[in-house]
């Protein structure tokens, strides 16, 4: 478990350890951009595959970093329930849908 940085220019993901307090932004090794931090829950596509790569970008840049997302929110008796993990699409038509539908759950 830990954080990965993702290089969507490059289409890599790096491993970057359990050390939270070590856990900090980096650039990609090979271009020199700064990477995106993910969740270990990121399984990052085959480098060749670029619609998959163009789906993951997409959803991280609306906020959703491959953290849980609950298919369903509800209250019972004033206490919130969360139930059920929504799956991560991975073609873009699905994407879209899933970004509308649980866009209350993206980060800001």
């Amino acid at each position: 478990m830990g954080y990965k940085n993702v290089c969507f220019d490059c289409k890599k993901a790096f491993n970057q350890g359990t050390d939270l307090n070590n856990i900090r932004e980096s650039k990609c090794p090979d271009c020199g951009k700064l990477m995106k931090q993910v969740t270990h829950r990121f399984r990052p596509p085959k480098q060749k595959d670029t619609k998959k790569w163009e789906v993951a970008k997409f959803l991280m840049e609306r906020g959703f970093l491959y953290e849980h997302v609950y298919k369903r929110i509800y209250e019972v008796r004033g206490v919130t329930v969360l139930a059920n993990y929504a799956t991560y699409p991975e073609n873009m038509r699905d994407a879209k849908e899933f970004v509308e539908k649980y866009k209350a759950q993206a980060e800001t």
